[in-house]
Protein backbone atom coordinates (compact mmCIF):
# COMPACT_ATOMS: atom_id res chain seq x y z
CA UNK A 1 0.00 0.00 0.00
CA UNK A 2 2.84 2.36 0.92
CA UNK A 3 4.45 1.73 -2.47
CA UNK A 4 1.15 2.57 -4.14
CA UNK A 5 0.99 5.92 -2.31
CA UNK A 6 4.58 6.71 -3.33
CA UNK A 7 3.84 5.83 -6.94
CA UNK A 8 0.75 8.01 -6.93
CA UNK A 9 2.68 10.90 -5.37
CA UNK A 10 5.45 10.63 -7.94
CA UNK A 11 2.94 10.42 -10.77
CA UNK A 12 1.12 13.43 -9.39
CA UNK A 13 4.36 15.38 -9.16
CA UNK A 14 5.31 14.50 -12.70
CA UNK A 15 1.86 15.48 -13.87
CA UNK A 16 2.22 18.87 -12.19
CA UNK A 17 5.66 19.42 -13.70
CA UNK A 18 4.43 18.47 -17.16
CA UNK A 19 1.43 20.71 -16.72
CA UNK A 20 3.64 23.66 -15.74
CA UNK A 21 6.00 23.05 -18.65
CA UNK A 22 3.08 22.96 -21.03
CA UNK A 23 1.62 26.12 -19.55
CA UNK A 24 4.85 28.13 -19.81
CA UNK A 25 4.61 28.98 -23.53
CA UNK A 26 0.92 29.76 -23.13
CA UNK A 27 1.66 31.97 -20.14
CA UNK A 28 4.36 33.83 -22.07
CA UNK A 29 1.96 34.35 -24.95
CA UNK A 30 -0.71 35.60 -22.57
CA UNK A 31 1.72 38.09 -21.01
CA UNK A 32 2.66 39.33 -24.46
CA UNK A 33 -0.97 39.75 -25.40
CA UNK A 34 -1.69 41.61 -22.16
CA UNK A 35 1.22 43.99 -22.69
CA UNK A 36 0.10 44.71 -26.23
CA UNK A 37 -3.55 45.06 -25.24
CA UNK A 38 -2.66 47.87 -22.83
CA UNK A 39 -1.39 50.00 -25.71
CA UNK A 40 -3.52 52.35 -27.81
CA UNK A 41 -4.48 50.68 -31.12
CA UNK A 42 -2.13 52.75 -33.28
CA UNK A 43 0.81 52.09 -31.00
CA UNK A 44 -0.10 48.41 -30.73
CA UNK A 45 -0.03 48.11 -34.51
CA UNK A 46 3.33 49.87 -34.65
CA UNK A 47 4.81 47.49 -32.06
CA UNK A 48 3.48 44.46 -33.92
CA UNK A 49 5.12 45.75 -37.11
CA UNK A 50 8.49 45.71 -35.37
CA UNK A 51 9.38 49.03 -36.97
CA UNK A 52 11.33 51.48 -34.83
CA UNK A 53 10.26 54.45 -36.93
CA UNK A 54 6.59 53.43 -36.78
CA UNK A 55 6.74 53.17 -32.99
CA UNK A 56 8.49 56.54 -32.68
CA UNK A 57 5.90 58.17 -34.93
CA UNK A 58 3.02 56.66 -32.97
CA UNK A 59 4.42 57.83 -29.61
CA UNK A 60 4.96 61.34 -30.98
CA UNK A 61 1.44 61.53 -32.40
CA UNK A 62 -0.32 60.07 -29.37
CA UNK A 63 1.60 62.17 -26.85
CA UNK A 64 0.63 65.38 -28.60
CA UNK A 65 3.75 67.11 -27.36
CA UNK A 66 3.06 66.27 -23.71
CA UNK A 67 6.36 65.12 -22.17
CA UNK A 68 4.79 63.08 -19.39
CA UNK A 69 2.43 61.36 -21.79
CA UNK A 70 5.35 60.55 -24.08
CA UNK A 71 7.29 58.95 -21.23
CA UNK A 72 4.26 56.97 -20.09
CA UNK A 73 3.65 55.62 -23.58
CA UNK A 74 7.34 54.77 -23.93
CA UNK A 75 7.30 52.84 -20.65
CA UNK A 76 4.23 50.85 -21.69
CA UNK A 77 5.74 50.18 -25.09
CA UNK A 78 9.11 48.96 -23.86
CA UNK A 79 7.28 46.58 -21.51
CA UNK A 80 5.55 45.13 -24.55
CA UNK A 81 8.89 44.98 -26.36
CA UNK A 82 10.36 42.87 -23.57
CA UNK A 83 7.53 40.39 -23.98
CA UNK A 84 8.48 40.08 -27.66
CA UNK A 85 11.99 38.82 -26.89
CA UNK A 86 11.06 35.14 -26.83
CA UNK A 87 9.33 35.20 -30.21
CA UNK A 88 10.89 38.11 -32.12
CA UNK A 89 14.17 39.45 -30.68
CA UNK A 90 14.77 41.77 -33.62
CA UNK A 91 11.40 43.46 -33.18
CA UNK A 92 11.97 43.70 -29.42
CA UNK A 93 15.26 45.51 -29.91
CA UNK A 94 13.89 47.82 -32.60
CA UNK A 95 10.85 48.76 -30.52
CA UNK A 96 13.03 49.34 -27.46
CA UNK A 97 15.26 51.64 -29.49
CA UNK A 98 12.27 53.84 -30.30
CA UNK A 99 11.27 54.06 -26.64
CA UNK A 100 14.79 55.05 -25.59
CA UNK A 101 14.73 57.80 -28.21
CA UNK A 102 11.41 58.99 -26.80
CA UNK A 103 12.91 59.61 -23.34
CA UNK A 104 16.21 61.13 -24.40
CA UNK A 105 15.09 64.76 -24.18
CA UNK A 106 15.52 66.68 -20.94
CA UNK A 107 11.88 67.84 -20.79
CA UNK A 108 10.72 64.22 -20.81
CA UNK A 109 13.28 63.10 -18.24
CA UNK A 110 12.54 66.01 -15.93
CA UNK A 111 8.76 65.66 -16.11
CA UNK A 112 8.69 61.87 -15.81
CA UNK A 113 11.87 60.57 -14.12
CA UNK A 114 10.34 57.27 -12.96
CA UNK A 115 8.95 56.39 -16.38
CA UNK A 116 12.28 57.34 -17.93
CA UNK A 117 14.11 55.05 -15.52
CA UNK A 118 11.68 52.22 -16.34
CA UNK A 119 12.34 52.65 -20.06
CA UNK A 120 16.12 52.67 -19.68
CA UNK A 121 16.36 49.71 -17.29
CA UNK A 122 13.94 47.64 -19.36
CA UNK A 123 15.85 48.46 -22.54
CA UNK A 124 19.00 47.35 -20.72
CA UNK A 125 17.41 44.00 -19.90
CA UNK A 126 16.45 43.64 -23.55
CA UNK A 127 19.84 44.34 -25.10
CA UNK A 128 21.72 42.17 -22.60
CA UNK A 129 19.41 39.18 -23.04
CA UNK A 130 20.87 36.12 -24.78
CA UNK A 131 18.02 36.31 -27.30
CA UNK A 132 19.18 39.76 -28.44
CA UNK A 133 22.94 39.22 -28.27
CA UNK A 134 22.76 35.91 -30.12
CA UNK A 135 20.18 36.73 -32.79
CA UNK A 136 20.80 40.43 -33.48
CA UNK A 137 24.20 41.30 -31.95
CA UNK A 138 24.77 44.49 -33.95
CA UNK A 139 21.31 45.85 -33.16
CA UNK A 140 21.78 44.94 -29.50
CA UNK A 141 25.07 46.85 -29.49
CA UNK A 142 23.42 49.88 -31.07
CA UNK A 143 20.66 49.81 -28.46
CA UNK A 144 23.23 49.53 -25.69
CA UNK A 145 25.05 52.65 -26.87
CA UNK A 146 21.81 54.60 -27.30
CA UNK A 147 20.59 53.59 -23.84
CA UNK A 148 23.86 54.58 -22.18
CA UNK A 149 23.76 57.94 -23.94
CA UNK A 150 20.22 58.56 -22.74
CA UNK A 151 21.06 57.38 -19.22
CA UNK A 152 23.94 59.82 -18.85
CA UNK A 153 21.63 62.82 -19.17
CA UNK A 154 19.45 61.63 -16.28
CA UNK A 155 22.15 62.41 -13.70
CA UNK A 156 20.95 59.31 -11.84
CA UNK A 157 24.18 57.50 -10.97
CA UNK A 158 22.44 54.21 -10.16
CA UNK A 159 20.63 54.10 -13.50
CA UNK A 160 23.77 55.17 -15.37
CA UNK A 161 25.95 52.53 -13.74
CA UNK A 162 23.32 49.82 -14.09
CA UNK A 163 22.86 50.42 -17.80
CA UNK A 164 26.65 50.44 -18.26
CA UNK A 165 26.98 47.09 -16.46
CA UNK A 166 24.44 45.49 -18.76
CA UNK A 167 26.00 47.13 -21.79
CA UNK A 168 29.50 45.81 -21.16
CA UNK A 169 28.06 42.38 -20.37
CA UNK A 170 26.30 42.43 -23.74
CA UNK A 171 29.58 43.51 -25.33
CA UNK A 172 31.42 40.50 -23.94
CA UNK A 173 28.67 38.20 -25.16
CA UNK A 174 29.01 39.41 -28.75
CA UNK A 175 32.80 39.61 -28.71
CA UNK A 176 33.41 36.42 -30.67
CA UNK A 177 30.84 37.22 -33.37
CA UNK A 178 31.30 40.99 -33.67
CA UNK A 179 34.47 42.20 -31.94
CA UNK A 180 34.24 45.71 -33.44
CA UNK A 181 30.79 46.27 -31.93
CA UNK A 182 31.92 44.74 -28.64
CA UNK A 183 34.83 47.16 -28.37
CA UNK A 184 32.64 50.11 -29.25
CA UNK A 185 30.12 49.28 -26.53
CA UNK A 186 32.85 48.58 -23.97
CA UNK A 187 34.53 51.90 -24.71
CA UNK A 188 31.30 53.82 -24.20
CA UNK A 189 30.52 51.86 -21.02
CA UNK A 190 33.88 52.75 -19.48
CA UNK A 191 33.40 56.41 -20.38
CA UNK A 192 29.92 56.27 -18.87
CA UNK A 193 31.20 55.28 -15.42
CA UNK A 194 34.33 57.44 -15.57
CA UNK A 195 32.87 60.53 -13.83
CA UNK A 196 33.48 60.48 -10.08
CA UNK A 197 29.81 61.27 -9.56
CA UNK A 198 29.04 57.85 -11.01
CA UNK A 199 31.84 55.58 -9.79
CA UNK A 200 31.84 57.26 -6.39
CA UNK A 201 28.13 56.63 -5.94
CA UNK A 202 28.09 53.16 -7.50
CA UNK A 203 31.63 51.78 -7.01
CA UNK A 204 30.67 48.10 -7.20
CA UNK A 205 28.88 48.54 -10.50
CA UNK A 206 31.70 50.71 -11.86
CA UNK A 207 34.14 47.94 -10.99
CA UNK A 208 31.95 45.42 -12.80
CA UNK A 209 32.11 47.61 -15.89
CA UNK A 210 35.89 48.00 -15.96
CA UNK A 211 36.49 44.36 -15.02
CA UNK A 212 34.55 43.16 -18.04
CA UNK A 213 35.89 45.91 -20.30
CA UNK A 214 39.47 45.00 -19.40
CA UNK A 215 38.80 41.37 -20.31
CA UNK A 216 37.54 42.57 -23.68
CA UNK A 217 40.58 44.82 -24.13
CA UNK A 218 43.02 41.99 -23.57
CA UNK A 219 41.33 39.81 -26.20
CA UNK A 220 43.43 39.56 -29.40
CA UNK A 221 40.37 39.82 -31.65
CA UNK A 222 39.39 43.10 -30.03
CA UNK A 223 42.92 44.44 -30.34
CA UNK A 224 43.06 43.50 -34.00
CA UNK A 225 39.88 45.32 -35.07
CA UNK A 226 40.11 48.42 -32.87
CA UNK A 227 43.54 48.86 -31.25
CA UNK A 228 43.14 52.58 -30.45
CA UNK A 229 39.77 51.98 -28.79
CA UNK A 230 41.30 49.11 -26.81
CA UNK A 231 44.01 51.50 -25.63
CA UNK A 232 41.34 53.97 -24.54
CA UNK A 233 39.47 51.25 -22.65
CA UNK A 234 42.64 50.09 -20.89
CA UNK A 235 43.88 53.52 -19.83
CA UNK A 236 40.49 54.61 -18.52
CA UNK A 237 39.69 51.27 -16.88
CA UNK A 238 42.91 51.24 -14.87
CA UNK A 239 42.32 54.81 -13.71
CA UNK A 240 38.86 53.90 -12.45
CA UNK A 241 39.98 50.65 -10.82
CA UNK A 242 42.71 52.42 -8.84
CA UNK A 243 40.40 54.98 -7.25
CA UNK A 244 40.04 54.03 -3.56
CA UNK A 245 36.24 53.71 -3.55
CA UNK A 246 36.20 51.40 -6.57
CA UNK A 247 39.27 49.46 -5.48
CA UNK A 248 37.71 48.81 -2.08
CA UNK A 249 34.69 47.13 -3.68
CA UNK A 250 36.93 44.18 -4.59
CA UNK A 251 40.75 44.53 -4.51
CA UNK A 252 41.22 41.22 -6.35
CA UNK A 253 38.98 42.37 -9.21
CA UNK A 254 40.73 45.74 -9.31
CA UNK A 255 44.12 44.02 -9.54
CA UNK A 256 42.79 41.92 -12.43
CA UNK A 257 41.73 45.12 -14.20
CA UNK A 258 45.24 46.51 -13.76
CA UNK A 259 46.86 43.34 -15.08
CA UNK A 260 44.61 43.05 -18.11
CA UNK A 261 44.85 46.74 -18.92
CA UNK A 262 48.65 46.64 -18.80
CA UNK A 263 48.70 43.47 -20.89
CA UNK A 264 46.41 45.11 -23.47
CA UNK A 265 48.55 48.23 -23.97
CA UNK A 266 51.72 46.13 -23.95
CA UNK A 267 50.62 44.02 -26.92
CA UNK A 268 52.37 44.76 -30.18
CA UNK A 269 49.13 45.58 -31.98
CA UNK A 270 47.95 48.16 -29.45
CA UNK A 271 51.41 49.59 -28.79
CA UNK A 272 51.87 50.24 -32.50
CA UNK A 273 48.52 52.04 -32.80
CA UNK A 274 48.69 53.92 -29.48
CA UNK A 275 52.32 54.14 -28.38
CA UNK A 276 51.66 56.48 -25.43
CA UNK A 277 49.00 54.27 -23.85
CA UNK A 278 51.56 52.03 -22.16
CA UNK A 279 53.25 55.02 -20.55
CA UNK A 280 49.91 56.28 -19.24
CA UNK A 281 49.00 52.91 -17.75
CA UNK A 282 52.46 52.45 -16.20
CA UNK A 283 52.24 55.89 -14.59
CA UNK A 284 48.86 55.03 -13.11
CA UNK A 285 50.13 51.68 -11.84
CA UNK A 286 53.21 53.24 -10.25
CA UNK A 287 50.99 55.72 -8.44
CA UNK A 288 48.71 52.89 -7.32
CA UNK A 289 51.63 50.83 -6.01
CA UNK A 290 52.68 53.61 -3.63
CA UNK A 291 49.17 54.71 -2.64
CA UNK A 292 48.74 54.59 1.13
CA UNK A 293 44.96 54.45 0.69
CA UNK A 294 45.11 51.34 -1.48
CA UNK A 295 47.67 49.72 0.83
CA UNK A 296 45.34 50.25 3.77
CA UNK A 297 42.62 48.45 1.85
CA UNK A 298 44.93 45.68 0.63
CA UNK A 299 48.28 45.23 2.40
CA UNK A 300 49.74 43.30 -0.57
CA UNK A 301 48.72 45.95 -3.10
CA UNK A 302 52.27 47.21 -3.73
CA UNK A 303 53.65 43.73 -4.33
CA UNK A 304 50.79 42.78 -6.61
CA UNK A 305 51.15 45.89 -8.75
CA UNK A 306 54.92 45.34 -8.93
CA UNK A 307 54.29 41.81 -10.17
CA UNK A 308 52.02 43.17 -12.90
CA UNK A 309 54.69 45.60 -14.10
CA UNK A 310 57.28 42.82 -14.08
CA UNK A 311 55.17 40.48 -16.18
CA UNK A 312 52.86 42.17 -18.75
CA UNK A 313 50.65 39.16 -19.43
CA UNK A 314 46.92 38.90 -18.78
CA UNK A 315 45.82 37.33 -15.51
CA UNK A 316 43.11 35.44 -17.36
CA UNK A 317 44.22 34.26 -20.83
CA UNK A 318 41.25 34.40 -23.16
CA UNK A 319 39.40 31.21 -24.01
CA UNK A 320 36.56 31.65 -26.45
CA UNK A 321 33.28 30.06 -25.50
CA UNK A 322 30.53 29.25 -27.92
CA UNK A 323 26.93 30.25 -27.51
CA UNK A 324 27.14 33.59 -25.66
CA UNK A 325 30.12 35.25 -27.26
CA UNK A 326 31.73 35.79 -23.85
CA UNK A 327 35.43 35.23 -23.26
CA UNK A 328 36.37 34.22 -19.76
CA UNK A 329 38.43 31.66 -17.90
CA UNK A 330 37.56 29.60 -14.89
CA UNK A 331 39.57 31.93 -12.64
CA UNK A 332 37.70 34.94 -13.87
CA UNK A 333 34.37 33.17 -13.57
CA UNK A 334 35.11 32.34 -9.96
CA UNK A 335 36.05 35.94 -9.16
CA UNK A 336 33.49 37.74 -11.27
CA UNK A 337 30.40 35.63 -11.75
CA UNK A 338 28.33 38.78 -11.40
CA UNK A 339 29.33 39.84 -14.90
CA UNK A 340 27.57 36.98 -16.61
CA UNK A 341 23.96 38.05 -16.22
CA UNK A 342 23.45 41.18 -14.14
CA UNK A 343 20.03 41.91 -12.72
CA UNK A 344 18.88 45.49 -13.11
CA UNK A 345 18.65 46.91 -9.58
CA UNK A 346 16.81 49.99 -8.41
CA UNK A 347 19.20 50.94 -5.61
CA UNK A 348 22.95 51.05 -5.13
CA UNK A 349 24.63 47.91 -3.92
CA UNK A 350 27.61 47.75 -1.58
CA UNK A 351 29.03 44.60 -3.08
CA UNK A 352 29.42 43.20 -6.54
CA UNK A 353 26.04 41.81 -7.54
CA UNK A 354 25.85 38.08 -8.02
CA UNK A 355 23.79 36.26 -10.59
CA UNK A 356 23.84 32.91 -12.26
CA UNK A 357 25.24 32.74 -15.76
CA UNK A 358 22.67 32.30 -18.48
Amino acid sequence: MRNLFVALAVAGGLSTICSLSLQSPALAQQQQQNALASLPPALRAAVQSGSSSAVASAITTLSGGDATRSATLAAQTVAAAEQLLATNPQAAVQVAAATVEAVRSLPVQQSAPQQTQNVLTTAARIFVSPAATQVVPQQAANLAVATMTAAQSTNNSTVIATVAVNAVTAAERILTVNPAAAVQVAAVAVQTVQPQTVNGSAPSQALQVVTTAARIAVNPAAQQVAPTSVAQIATTAVQIATTPAVYQASPSAAIAVMANSYAAVSSQTVAAAAPTASTTVVTTLNQASTSSQLSQINTTNGAQVAAILANPTPTNPQQAQTGTGSTTTQTTQNQNTQNQNPVVPVTNQNTLSQASPS
